[in-house]
């Protein structure tokens, strides 16, 4: 029961944080970096694919 208050007391902290401007400027932001490294990811794994042919 331990870690379930735990994960509940992450999840309350987490969600207060994002109703800040901060937090949601940050969370945009990590969003947008999650964007790009996928994009990134997958263009790599298209090109080295394509060259290998």
């Amino acid at each position: 029961m331990n870690k379930i208050k735990q994960l509940t007391g992450y999840y309350y902290a987490v969600r207060n944080y994002m109703q800040t401007p901060k937090g949601r400027h940050d969370f945009v932001d990590y969003a947008r970096a999650v964007l790009v490294i996928t994009g990134v990811i997958a263009a790599a794994g298209i090109a080295i694919k394509w060259l290998s042919n």
